[in-house]
């Protein structure tokens, strides 16, 4: 047991919550005070400070965004703010780093320290877009070998900071399983990373066979299911120690074309005759994924958890029935059966 507490102390706690505050300027609908997020919330996570590519200034995408960020920041929870640039522009940044001692990496960290000197809540930086692009036609061999300096660099400069790195489990599957060009060398780089952050919502497209299971099933014959994913992330030699598996907690559609202010529990709980063709998780496989979890890694963060029926819409035993149904499987308990949440 001490252990285990010891591996979870480097990273965002078992049960960390995404928070989006846009209920009320997306949905009209009244925002989630944060003294009503589920106190089982380890951590608040932050979507999602950019490096601006022409000025290398750290931002937030809007004032909004910024209002939200500093909303978190007054929670009195530790904050992890997803961070960095998009994937051609990483290419851009890191070409060389290795041969010409950091240049880019030193610039950008001035910045990124100053931005994080004024907000010292934030207790780990998840980096992002580090994945090839999906029409990426050729391959950078040097790229483990500029990102390790790039980490060298933040460590250097920020040696208190936790660093995450942001993974995509269906982008991992399809790069073991079909690989096209070799890409990060996880064994050379995994000193210097705290935790992987490895994502399962978008595994995929909403279809009638994941009408009760939601999109990230446990098995099946489709490409990307849970079972496939840990299977490769031994492949990859990402230690089970430091993963935390990220979960959606609101269903999906078939088109993609709903909002978050649609397409939710509070929907589907009020008016099912809407939601017949969405996916979405039942109770249990919410458990089987908490579980999987524990088995898998040490713990799971969900998005967004303003979004989790707060308000009990569905009669459940708690709010937030798709958070506290991962955590209940986390813990190896069952969820007690939420009636207007069962699919005829």
């Amino acid at each position: 047991m001490v252990v285990l507490l010891a591996k979870l102390s480097a990273g965002p706690g078992k049960s960390s919550c995404s928070v989006s505050h846009t209920r009320k300027k997306d949905c009209g609908l009244p925002e989630v005070l944060l003294t009503d997020i589920p106190m089982e919330c380890t951590s608040l996570v932050f979507h999602t400070v950019l490096v601006d590519p022409n000025t290398g200034v750290v931002k937030t995408s809007s004032d909004e965004e910024n209002d939200t960020l500093n909303i978190l920041l007054e929670s009195g929870k530790d904050v992890i703010i997803y961070y960095g640039r998009y994937q051609y522009e990483w290419i851009k940044m890191l070409a060389n780093e290795a041969s010409n001692g950091g240049k880019n990496s030193l610039k950008e960290m001035e910045a990124l320290k100053t931005f994080l000197a004024e907000r010292p809540a934030i207790t780990a930086i998840v980096l992002i877009g580090l994945q090839y692009p999906v029409d990426a036609t050729a391959e950078f061999p040097t790229y483990t070998e500029d990102f390790k300096k790039y980490l060298n660099v933040f460590k250097t400069t920020l040696p208190d900071m936790l660093i995450g790195l942001d993974l995509f489990g269906f982008s991992l599957i399809d790069q073991y399983t079909y690989p096209k060009f070799k890409w990060l060398d996880i064994k050379e780089i995994n000193g210097a990373i705290d935790f992987y952050a490895v994502t399962t919502e978008s595994f995929n497209l909403c279809g009638n066979e994941f009408r009760n299971t939601g999109c990230a099933p446990m098995n099946g014959d489709m490409n990307h299911t849970l079972d496939k994913l840990k299977d490769v992330l031994q492949q990859a030699c990402i230690p089970i120690e430091k993963t935390y598996f990220k979960f959606r907690t609101t269903p999906t559609s078939p088109d993609n074309s709903l909002t978050l202010c649609d397409l939710n529990y509070e929907k589907m709980c009020t008016q099912p005759q809407v939601a017949n063709d969405w996916c979405s998780d039942t109770q249990s496989s919410y458990n089987e994924k908490g579980q999987y979890a524990q088995k898998y890694g040490v713990g799971f963060m969900v998005i967004f958890i303003d979004y989790d029926d707060p308000g009990n819409c569905c009669n459940c035993d708690k709010p937030y029935p798709a958070f506290h149904a991962i955590l209940d499987g986390f813990n190896g308990v069952s969820t007690k059966t939420c009636d207007l949440l069962k699919r005829p």
